[in-house]
């Protein structure tokens, strides 16, 4: 048997009928609707935060990308559709290609 773990909680009627909403449009259960929400929600909020710590120069694209769970282009392409412009230049950027393929 999966272990797993008992969730009970009381929510707003708003949020109810979100889950009942997926629950309908992907003809699921409510335990199954809830758990594609939270998996959603976990993976934006991941993405926000990797692209608001780059931006402020905390972490690197790469950095960036793995926080977020995304590849590199697809990391690339979250930032430039958020107006996110890199300083990087194409040396460093061949440098950090380099580093990232000896790793493999």
């Amino acid at each position: 048997m999966v272990n797993k773990k008992f969730l009970g909680l009381r929510v707003e009627p708003q949020v109810y009928d979100i889950v009942n909403k997926i629950a309908d449009e992907e003809k699921v259960d409510k335990t199954k609707a809830i758990k594609i929400l939270v998996f959603a929600g976990w993976k934006e909020i991941r993405l926000e935060k990797s692209l608001e710590q780059y931006r402020k120069g905390l972490i690197s694209l790469d950095r960036a990308a793995e926080i977020a769970n995304l590849t590199i282009n697809e990391m690339m392409q979250q930032a430039a559709a958020n107006g996110i412009k890199s300083d990087e230049t194409v040396e460093e950027f061949r440098e950090g290609l380099k580093l990232l393929l000896e790793r493999k």
